[in-house]
């Protein structure tokens, strides 16, 4: 508010995106607590664009759930942040194009990571933390 107690166009702004990322925080811890029993816990994502990186995710995922790449990886590093954090490390592992695994290595630099390329679109990677 400004000091004649009304709200100024950019504190309003300011309250919308603090609202929105709590909303976003809150959306990916709740996933969180499902896994924080597995002391091996991981998230495998696969690109639904290309008709190979499913049936590769699945047999990455050993049965666990496997997930579509569909959105910004931010979510992931939240996801792996949180994890972390909670004394439960979180695997991240794919089988998507170069995009996400470099956004994920931008985002955890000292996350352990391994790639590896599958075919002129696709690569197989694993992001953990460091032992």
């Amino acid at each position: 508010m400004d000091p004649t107690g009304q709200w100024s166009r950019r504190r309003f702004i300011g309250a919308t995106a603090d609202a929105s990322l709590i909303a976003t925080v809150a959306g990916v811890l709740k996933p969180l607590s499902a896994m924080a029993d597995s002391p091996n816990a991981r998230v495998t994502i696969f690109d639904p664009r290309f008709a190979a990186a499913e049936p590769l995710a699945r047999t990455l995922a050993a049965g666990a759930p496997i997930k579509a790449a569909t959105q910004d990886p931010t979510d992931l590093v939240l996801q792996y942040v949180a994890a972390t954090e909670a004394g439960a490390p979180l695997r991240l592992q794919g089988v998507t194009t170069d995009t996400v695994p470099f956004c994920l290595r931008q985002l955890l630099p000292d996350a352990a990571f391994t790639e590896r390329r599958l075919d002129g679109d696709l690569f197989h990677w694993t992001l953990e933390a460091r032992s």
